[in-house]
């Protein structure tokens, strides 16, 4: 007997724990399926939307965002995918350069968009193609230009040569689509694109005015035509940025009706100005040179050398001379410049001898022997 008396209360104990783990597992049920019930609802009754917003458009009208964003009223908010809106309108509408479409709840979807802004026209094979300053193709093919922006010239685009010579066979129309409008400028090199897009954007970032002309034939050799007046010789497209404050500080010192070119020599050689009208190039004689005396012992033929040579083909007649010239001044000494004109530095002894070799004037202007002085007047140098 009182082996089954301490053993009766057993069961009576155990009983209980199953009672309340009988009722959490039915809150918890419970709960689960209330929230089943409500996002159920979040997904078809309420959270629709009502109301669109659309910021920074002013190309497309509401209509069109909507339509290919594929977003419109009284679709559900919650399984509204904002992440295929947003591709929907960067590849379908051109002048979109960006999209962000984000949910305000309980009902408004804001969609905010930035337009493309035409930064060039790319002259190629007759026709003309505007680019954005994101390095998109906005329009292809044009007849004419755009106007108000630059005409890049020189610039070749991508053909699929590369693909071509691994023995891909590509159609007129597929290399076409390499510069349709909406896709991505390329080039053919793979670098000149990107120095294009790096190079208005900077020209619009300094406020560089009236830039008519690029022309990048050479990434080495890169030049901008300003206003019709200026050459700017930009030369390699390292330092970009630093090159064009340069250039525009140059330039805002200038005449308003100054012309002329403008090359880049380097950080510590500045930037020389010359003008239009003294460009340099190989002398021509106005009239033959005059000796002071056919017997005198000083006395040199009419030919005679003049930079003590032997060789009149030695006269500096290119811009590379000119800028030794303006960068070092020491051809045969003066240290630089004498006057600030950017060219009387370095011609000793009136002229390109030592003793004047007899002739009688002395002055190289406008690129001609025609006496007076002792400038090589072309231009100025900008420290």
């Amino acid at each position: 007997m009182s082996n089954i008396f301490e053993k009766d209360p057993e069961p009576v104990f155990k009983a209980r724990p199953k009672r309340i783990l009988n009722i959490r597992a039915l809150y918890a049920g419970a709960a689960v399926i209330a929230a089943v019930v409500i996002l159920v609802l979040c997904m078809t009754v309420f959270f629709n939307v009502s109301d669109i917003e659309i910021e920074g458009v002013s190309l497309y009208t509401q209509e069109q965002i909507v339509n290919v964003g594929g977003i419109t009223q009284n679709m559900n908010l919650v399984r509204t995918d904002v992440s295929l809106a947003e591709q929907r309108l960067k590849e379908n509408l051109v002048y979109i350069d960006d999209a962000k479409v984000t949910k305000s709840y309980p009902s408004t979807v804001v969609i905010s968009c930035t337009e493309a802004v035409k930064a060039a026209d790319i002259e190629y094979e007759g026709s003309y193609y505007v680019v954005s300053t994101s390095g998109r193709i906005l329009e292809a093919a044009n007849a004419q230009p755009t106007g108000g922006i630059p005409v890049v010239t020189g610039f070749k685009f991508y053909t699929g040569q590369d693909l071509i010579d691994k023995g891909k066979e590509l159609t007129e129309e597929d290399i076409l689509a390499f510069r349709a409008a909406g896709s991505k400028l390329r080039s053919e090199d793979d670098y000149s694109s990107k120095i294009l897009v790096d190079l208005v954007n900077e020209i619009r970032k300094q406020d560089l005015k009236n830039v008519v002309s690029i022309e990048m034939s050479s990434r080495a050799d890169i030049k901008l035509n300003v206003d019709n007046r200026l050459e700017v010789k930009l030369g390699s497209s390292a330092d970009i940025p630093y090159k064009l404050s340069y250039f525009n500080a140059v330039i805002s010192t200038l005449a308003p009706n100054y012309e002329g070119t403008l090359i880049y020599n380097g950080v510590s050689g500045g930037v020389s100005a010359i003008p239009k009208d003294k460009a340099i190039g190989k002398p021509n004689f106005a009239k033959d040179p005059v000796k002071k005396d056919d017997s005198s012992s000083e006395a040199e033929p009419a030919n005679a050398p003049m930079n003590g040579t032997g060789d009149n083909n030695s006269v500096p007649d290119q811009a590379a001379d000119t800028q030794q010239i303006q960068q070092d001044g020491a051809l045969q000494g003066n240290n630089g410049q004498t006057d600030g004109t950017g060219y009387d530095n370095g011609w000793t002894d009136n002229g390109w001898q030592a003793d004047n070799g007899g002739w009688t004037d002395d002055t190289w202007t406008d690129n001609t022997w025609d006496g007076g002085g002792n400038d090589w007047d072309t231009g100025y140098t900008y420290w």
